[in-house]
């Protein structure tokens, strides 16, 4: 947000004639957008609270679910926003199929010309496409993350990735998950 208001005030004041326009296309120049294919697994733990026949009761259910889907990412010099939509096919005593979102944004380190780490917090959101009693859920994520720059327009990213949320059915239920994210990103412009 910082770097809005101060890629803002740049701009105002290159209007007036204190900065070079050079400044503004140098800091506006390393903002780019990616877009492609990414692929998640992951270990689900969940606590289901429920009426279970004529009486009132907690299941544990644990399960894997496989994703796939859309990542859009903009890179602003180190920051990561990362917003990925995708199909879910989660297996525990029954199966769902689920559209998920999710967004995040990670700070990552630059370790050589090639290769970045680094982590930050996002938000997920799941929506169920198959069955009428999940009522949607969501909750915490939080990522340890790699890029690899493999070329000035391609970038492989790798997530690992822990959940904490909603699950959408019973009462009071949550969700525990443990994952990783593969993609390949390819830049497909500059904002």
């Amino acid at each position: 947000m910082i770097r809005y208001i101060y890629l803002l005030l740049i701009i105002f004041f290159s209007g007036s004639g204190y900065l070079s326009s050079q400044t503004v296309k140098e800091l506006s120049g390393l903002n780019y957008t990616y877009l492609g294919p990414v692929f998640s697994i992951s270990h689900d733990k969940v606590e289901y609270k429920d009426w279970f026949e004529t009486e009132q009761g907690t299941k544990n259910m644990s399960g894997l679910s496989l994703s796939g889907g859309l990542s859009l990412q903009i890179f602003v010099e180190s920051f990561c926003g990362d917003f990925q939509i995708k199909y879910t096919r989660s297996s525990y005593d029954f199966n769902l199929d689920l559209l998920e979102a999710s967004i995040q944004g990670k700070y990552l380190w630059e370790i050589n010309n090639y290769l970045s780490a680094g982590t930050g917090l996002g938000l997920y959101s799941l929506t169920a496409l198959s069955n009428s009693d999940h009522k949607g859920s969501a909750g915490l994520q939080i990522p340890l993350s790699a890029v690899i720059t493999l070329s000035e327009t391609w970038k492989v990213f790798f997530d690992v990735f822990a959940r904490y949320g909603s699950f959408g059915m019973g009462e009071g239920s949550t969700q525990i998950s443990f994952g990783t994210n593969l993609g390949l990103v390819y830049r497909v412009g500059r904002i």
